[in-house]
């Protein structure tokens, strides 16, 4: 009886993984183009309002200028993207990105800076890890159990210490911040491509896909493999702010 149920309920899990990669392929996509509407912040739909604007004063606190709030449109499949921008005269930018799904409403903080070498470090409080590889030339530090943004923003300071000191940043035309998040937003499908990911629609309109890209994406995402990345995840977070910590401890002493 027992081993009937064993066996039942592998071949279950198997079937799983074998369809789910098709569901996947044909109902996942992410628009070639990205074109924000700027948005004035009470016209915001009431749970993004929630997830936004509490953010505005609080980064205002931290000497960052509130450059507009934006209407990214549905870039992926059942989502829109709300982003409210922000810089400072450092060239650190900030976004709260806020993304409506029919189950509700999820949004993160980041801090990003970008280099003229082109390296770029983002610092962010975003739970959701990507399925899909990350861009080489960006270094993306997750810390979603951090919900203050002065916390959040003094860890990514000290990480540009760490890792990209004597550089220099790379800004933006006054008022032309959000572009950077524009083109952040339209390389996703171009880069995935090149991986063998993703290909671009006949219409040139959205990128999908490849049978690779979906049986990649599920295997990522579905347990155990989700379990075990969030773990990791964690704990090389763990290992990064020990690091910090330390390096924060030795300067103190030094001084």
């Amino acid at each position: 009886m027992f081993d009937n149920l064993l066996i039942f309920g592998c071949g279950a899990v198997g079937l799983l993984h074998l369809a789910a990669p098709i569901v996947v392929r044909s109902s996942y996509w992410f628009s070639a183009k990205c074109t924000p509407d700027e948005i004035p912040v009470c016209q915001l739909p009431d749970a993004v309002a929630r997830q936004i604007t509490p953010r505005i004063v609080e980064l205002e606190r931290l000497g960052f200028t509130f450059t507009g709030c934006y209407d990214c449109g549905e870039l992926a499949v059942q989502t829109r993207s709300y982003v409210a921008y922000f810089c400072n005269r450092s060239n650190d930018f900030a976004n709260v990105t806020a993304m409506v799904y029919p189950r509700g409403v999820t949004s993160y903080l980041e801090f990003s800076t970008r280099f003229l070498n082109g390296l770029a470090i983002e610092t962010n409080s975003n739970d959701r890890l990507p399925l899909t590889p990350g861009n080489p030339a960006l270094r993306v530090f997750r810390f979603a159990d951090i919900r203050d943004p002065r916390e959040l923003y003094e860890i990514h300071r000290q990480l540009l210490l760490r890792y990209a000191q004597g550089l220099y940043p790379q800004g933006e035309p006054q008022g032309q911040g959000i572009k950077r998040w524009v083109r952040t937003a339209e390389n996703y499908g171009p880069r995935h491509a090149k991986i063998g990911y993703m290909a671009l629609s006949k219409d040139g309109s959205a990128y999908h896909l490849t049978w690779k890209g979906a049986f990649l994406v599920t295997l990522r995402g579905m347990w155990p493999v989700s379990l075990l990345r969030k773990l990791y995840e964690r704990q090389a977070m763990f290992a990064v702010r020990r690091k910090l910590e330390h390096r924060e401890i030795a300067a103190l002493q030094k001084a």
